[in-house]
């Protein structure tokens, strides 16, 4: 039989010794909350890696939903900053990167996580009183069926709804597929009777 110091180590040392163990170990297998950096979109579905100390451990990148609704498309680029985020269950059928439904289960760490952008002091300034939105490529309203659509991009702003356009850029304003400011009225005589444009 192997010699081990049993007798020596008081009994109720070694409880709270197992326990403190314990609850440790029961901390390390609960989700984190932690700084990362996108290196991949996939629409909103983001790979980042983790911008973390981990010390000899070595933390893979992960893939996971972006925070927000259906209803609002963040322009997430390679290189956003922001945190994962850490849920207290499977997330999977939820997000479509898996398939069952959830249970209390405590899900291993980074296995439900969402990726959240936050604020950067490097943004640039913008009015504080009033709701800015813009993306490398612009801004896009529209209705689900697209019926209705205004797209902003760094070359021009176009509308469209109801069979009509509208389209604003170094041409002009073109409703319609006709420029607007120097468009002409037919049915009047040649000459001096003709419209001017408008004014």
């Amino acid at each position: 039989m192997a010699a081990t110091n049993a007798q020596k180590t008081p009994f109720l040392r070694t409880l709270n010794d197992i326990a403190r163990r314990g609850g440790a170990n029961s901390n390390a297998s609960l989700g984190k909350v932690l700084p990362c950096t996108v290196s991949k979109v996939m629409g909103s579905i983001v790979t980042v890696n983790f911008q973390v100390n981990a010390g000899v451990q070595t933390i893979p990148p992960a893939t996971m939903p972006v925070m927000g609704p259906e209803y609002i498309r963040y322009p997430i680029q390679v290189g956003c900053k922001g945190m994962a985020v850490a849920a207290d269950a499977f997330l999977g059928q939820m997000s479509g990167l898996g398939t069952g439904t959830a249970t209390l289960a405590q899900p291993p760490n980074l296995s439900a996580l969402v990726f959240m952008p936050f604020g950067n002091v490097d943004f640039f300034a913008v009015d504080p009183n009033a709701l800015v939105l813009y993306g490398p490529n612009g801004v896009v309203l529209r209705d689900s069926a697209n019926m209705a659509n205004l797209t902003l991009t760094p070359n021009q702003i176009s509308m469209s709804a109801g069979g009509h356009t509208i389209v604003i850029n170094s041409t002009g304003v073109v409703i319609d597929g006709k420029i607007f400011l120097t468009h002409t009225h037919g049915g009047v005589m040649t000459g001096g009777s003709n419209t001017t444009g408008v004014t």
